[in-house]
């Protein structure tokens, strides 16, 4: 699409301004079952979508056909659009600004396909041979994602960004007694030559096999150990706490708290889309707003909201850098980006050996029907391992943790220091807590 030429007919129209969100993305799944390869699906799509502004309204639109052909049927729509746009919101496309871009310093090897499916074949066979009790491997692939978006509008913004991850994908069943488990793991992988395929297999066989046997708990009220993953699930729903738009609108549990104490003094929250430990970087928004790094959480106290350019207007601020769409198509909306609870010092077992005696949460269910995020309450299934004496006595399962999540996050003991960032824009490293109610036998 000749891009300039639309932002040109666009003006000509009667729009004040006019914006173009291009997106490029490729994607490969490779799938292997029973020692065979079972799929191999490829795409690319290329998305677009326009914003405009006239008569103080902003129209929206998105297709994958932009053809030269559409200019006049697509301007013409999103005229028709605004027009019965009743909103009275103030909008705004954004002005080009300077800014020093990052370099992502991490490099992904793209493998072939055959070592792709050598990998998968040796992979299977390695969690078959680990245990007897290993009945099956019942998930195995591998994933590569590649996405360009470029941003031009009418005042001369012409940005881009680009990611890329790959990941591999397993999961395994296990038998004992009759009783069948299952369990899975996802990593990044940057290149194939230095990836530990023995140390993969021995932490899945491991995580699988330890949830046979596993037992309730007595109800009451334990301490407890929020593992770095079962940590990142439960943060990962709240994080829209710290969105601007939610404050504005009195949704947020943190409205009218700037500059109070909200967690434990124990707890600091960044968000930094440059992050280079994380699988992604973002020097822009997908409103071409530079980002940066910023502390959303000082040591407990609620020091700053995240914004995209609405929601910082409405609050009489500036956008942070967080205005993110979901897809193409979708709505700018105000997300965060390499969103992290800062690690402490010491690692899960040295936790578990403070704790004594308590329970470790290692995985959560049911994170959207048991969750309340105005109030915080929740109440989720969980298991994991109970712990004695310092040490794993034996392994938990189908009970109940409740607690309001801002009333726990003041009751943080220690922070653990095995943040893990692998495919995740949100993460946490395990965190002790002095209690938590759980509901079992």
């Amino acid at each position: 699409m000749n891009k300039q030429a639309w932002i040109e007919y666009a003006l000509s129209k009667g729009f004040e301004s006019f914006e173009i969100y291009q997106s490029v993305s490729e994607e490969k799944r490779v799938a292997w079952f029973d020692h065979e390869m079972s799929s191999y699906v490829t795409s690319h799509v290329t998305g677009t979508s326009f914003r405009g502004i006239i008569n103080g309204k902003m129209a929206n639109t998105a297709s994958e056909d932009v053809s030269d052909d559409k200019m006049e049927a697509v301007i013409s729509a999103m005229i028709d659009q605004a027009a019965n746009i009743t909103s009275e919101d103030e909008v705004m496309i954004r002005k080009p600004a300077p800014a020093e871009e990052t370099e992502y310093v991490q490099t992904w090897v793209r493998p072939s396909g055959a070592e792709i499916q050598e990998l998968l074949k040796s992979l299977e066979e390695k969690i078959l041979a680990k245990d007897p009790r290993i009945i099956q491997v019942t998930d195995l692939e591998w994933e590569e994602d590649t996405s360009r978006r470029e941003i031009t509008n009418s005042y001369g913004m012409k940005v881009e960004d680009g990611t890329k991850i790959q990941a591999l994908v397993a999961g395994a069943a296990a038998m004992e007694n009759g009783e069948v488990k299952n369990d899975f793991k996802v990593e990044t992988v940057h290149d194939l030559a230095k990836f530990d395929a023995d140390k993969f297999v021995n932490e899945l066989a491991d995580s699988v096999l330890s949830k046979l046997g596993a037992k309730g708990l007595p109800s009451g009220n334990y301490p407890v150990i929020f593992e770095k993953d079962a940590m990142t699930s439960l943060f990962s729903v709240f994080t829209g706490m710290f969105s601007g738009d939610l404050i504005g609108k009195g949704i947020s549990p943190l409205r009218d708290k700037i500059g109070e104490k909200v967690f434990s003094e124990l707890v600091t929250v960044m968000d930094d889309p440059r992050n280079q430990n994380a699988a992604n970087l973002a020097n822009y928004d997908d409103e071409g707003c530079p980002t940066k790094t910023k502390t959303l959480v000082d040591h407990g106290v609620f020091k700053m909201a995240l914004h995209n350019t609405q929601s910082a207007m409405r609050m009489n601020t500036e956008s942070t850098g967080n205005g993110f769409k979901p897809g193409y198509a979708s709505p700018v909306g105000v997300h965060p980006m390499n969103c992290y609870i800062v690690p402490g010092d010491k690692s899960l077992d040295e936790l578990c050996a403070d704790m004594k005696e308590g329970y470790v949460i290692t995985s959560l269910q049911g994170l959207h029907a048991g969750v309340d995020f105005v109030t915080t309450n929740f109440s989720l299934q969980s298991s994991g391992y109970y712990v004695k004496d310092g040490k794993r006595e034996r392994s938990v399962t189908l009970v109940t943790v409740a607690a309001n999540f801002l009333e726990l996050m003041n009751k943080v003991v220690a922070v653990g220091n095995d943040l893990e960032w692998s495919y995740r824009s949100v993460t946490c490293p395990s965190i002790a807590f002095s209690e938590c109610a759980v509901a079992g036998e």
